[in-house]
């Protein structure tokens, strides 16, 4: 039996929105993710850009030489831009800063 048009477009939804969240989780960039798994690059950045897909960046807990951390803020590298987090940033307000920079 075949699928709806409906059906036909919410499984190629879910497979595209996959293929988006384990390519932001992968750290690689789209032209590698897409040779990897054998996906059109222009059909990643087509669904990409249908989909609003500016993944979220994903917080891990870091832990360091407290001494250290306490003299220098970490660094970060998004979308070509460095932000330096203190040791009291506002996570919140670090999402969506990360955010904004990834669509840069």
């Amino acid at each position: 039996m075949a699928l709806s048009r409906k059906a036909e477009n919410e499984q190629k939804r879910r497979h595209w929105q996959k293929h988006l969240q384990d390519w932001a989780a992968s750290g690689q960039t789209q032209t590698a993710y897409c040779r990897e798994h054998d996906l059109s690059l222009h059909r990643f950045q087509y669904w990409k850009k249908r989909l609003g897909q500016s993944p979220a960046p994903a917080f891990i807990e870091l832990r360091f030489d407290h001494q250290q951390q306490a003299f220098s803020p970490l660094l970060l590298m998004v979308g070509g831009c460095q932000v330096a987090v203190e040791r009291d940033f506002d996570p919140i307000a670090l999402q969506q800063l990360i955010g904004v920079l990834s669509r840069l």
